[in-house]
């Protein structure tokens, strides 16, 4: 299609420039004489490829991420232990006791009251007693006189005691409370000084660079029109 447009351009031309040439040498003005008319030749023209070079990213290594472990630091250090904690007590004291003597009553005392009776006499007394007639005679009448009167003793007998051993309470039994401080000690104890870890560290992509041929300008085949004289063969 393309070749075809220039052959018609081409041949547009050459007419257009025949026309011309025979007007500037007065020909063509009726006089029934023509020129001979030159014709067209087509020459096939191969344009070469034009080559560049490029850089080209070539990635040898990926990108990745590591992870990198830190080992924790130990350190040591004083510190107080508790051995035995505070505690209280309760401390009995016993009681105190003595042996002692002391009389017991054995029997009590008694008092024996004694009583003796009273003693009378026994007095005849004659009276001499009026009948109111002028007569009088005597009465007699025994009396009894109290010539020692009723006695009352009391005897004592006193109370019997006997002597025995007993044991006495000089001091009850105590309860006390005591608090026994708490016992520590000195020690080295290993702490963690700093903890592990895990670091993250990333390493990019190693990317080398090579030259690559690249065709800038591809290979052209074209044809072109060449004027050939007039017999003169293409």
């Amino acid at each position: 299609m393309k070749t075809s447009f220039i052959a018609a351009v081409g041949g547009l031309l050459a007419a257009t420039a025949l026309t011309g040439t025979a007007s500037a040498q007065g020909y063509g003005h009726g006089h029934g004489y023509h020129a001979p008319k030159a014709h067209v030749c087509y020459e096939k023209i191969v344009t070469p490829a034009v080559y560049g070079t490029v850089k080209k990213a070539v990635i040898k290594e990926p990108g990745r991420w590591e992870a990198k472990e830190h080992a924790a630091v130990y350190a040591e250090r004083e510190v107080k232990v508790l051995v035995k904690p505070g505690r209280w007590e309760v401390v009995t004291e016993p009681a105190v006791y003595e042996n002692r003597e002391r009389k017991v009553l054995v029997e009590h005392e008694k008092k024996i009251v004694r009583t003796t009776s009273p003693v009378y006499e026994t007095e005849k007394v004659a009276k001499k007693v009026s009948d109111g007639y002028g007569h009088a005679h005597y009465v007699t009448h025994a009396t009894q006189k109290l010539v020692e009167p009723a006695k009352q003793s009391v005897e004592v007998q006193p109370a019997v005691y006997k002597s025995e051993a007993v044991k006495v309470l000089v001091k009850p039994e105590t309860y006390n409370k005591v608090y026994h401080q708490p016992v520590y000690e000195t020690r080295l104890e290993k702490y963690v000084a700093k903890p592990g870890y895990v670091e993250k560290v990333f390493h990019p992509a190693v990317v080398e660079y090579i030259e690559e041929k690249v065709v800038v300008k591809p290979a052209h085949v074209f044809t072109k029109p060449v004027w050939k004289a007039y017999g003169e063969a293409c």
